[in-house]
């Protein structure tokens, strides 16, 4: 990950699409929703993906997750297979939005928010 220029807020694209990824219900979305305020980013990934760490002040709740990966969604368009992840720590706060890609290109944007088809993880 680098740092350069850390931490910042949330972009508004970073910022729908963790929105997004927490309008499915599953254990612990609440908390992670009212975490949003108050998250920032502390890093990027090096190798040119849209995958950001995250820190989130302890000032808001934590969230009691069951998993580590409570929720994600497929950026597939057929040709292409990638995907999003949102990232929790163990102390249940926000902390990386995370994509992935299968092949040699990685996921360099996030798609319009209303493209990402959350689900929880089971």
């Amino acid at each position: 990950m680098t740092s350069g220029d850390m931490p910042r807020p949330l972009s508004d694209i970073e910022r729908g699409v963790i929105a997004r990824l927490l309008a499915v219900p599953f254990p612990g979305r609440d908390e992670l929703r009212a975490q949003l305020p108050f998250a920032t980013v502390e890093g990027q990934c090096r190798c040119g993906c849209a995958t950001v760490n995250l820190v989130v002040a302890h000032t808001a709740a934590p969230a009691p997750v069951l998993s580590g990966a409570p929720v994600s969604a497929d950026l597939s368009d057929g040709e292409f297979y990638a995907g999003v992840v949102l990232l929790v720590d163990g102390q249940g706060y926000l902390s990386c939005l995370e994509t992935y890609s299968i092949g040699d290109e990685p996921v360099r944007q996030f798609p319009p928010v209303e493209q990402i088809n959350a689900r929880p993880q089971r």
